[in-house]
């Protein structure tokens, strides 16, 4: 059965199609705090979203980006959220100096996309050009 928010969330799409919570609280954020939010979700996807869109109210950022951008954006915040909420209660203890002083964890480094492999008869053409340019730039 749904809660009386939700029925109210019911009905206030019925009323007002165009009421978006995530519009008014973007809208409500600052310049950094978007730039933020937009950095997370290029991290999230594939696009990469540029700094000016961080100037844009939620009206403008629609009509900048696509429908794939803002289910970007959509997930961006959602994989955001995961992580912030991995620290946490956030007591005063948990930031205190003796936090500090237990055993180094081993780091893996994160790979997040395919790394390019260039073939060993490219890489002695390149070199061999670089070689000739750095000879006739002495001769020079």
């Amino acid at each position: 059965m749904a809660t009386n928010q939700e029925w109210l969330k019911r009905i206030r799409r019925q009323i007002n199609s165009k009421h978006s919570e995530a519009a008014n609280y973007w809208d409500s954020l600052n310049e950094e705090w978007r730039g933020v939010v937009l950095h997370a979700a290029s991290i999230a996807g594939t696009e990469s979203f540029k700094p000016h869109l961080a100037k844009c109210d939620w009206r403008e950022l629609y009509q900048r980006l696509d429908c794939r951008g803002m289910s970007q954006l959509r997930t961006g915040i959602q994989k955001a959220r995961n992580v912030f909420d991995g620290f946490g209660s956030l007591s005063r203890d948990d930031f205190t100096r003796r936090t500090a002083d237990r055993p180094a964890k081993a780091v893996v480094p994160a790979r997040n996309s395919q790394q390019m492999v260039i073939a060993p008869h490219i890489v002695q053409a390149l070199a061999a050009r670089e070689q000739l340019r750095n000879q006739q730039e002495k001769q020079s």
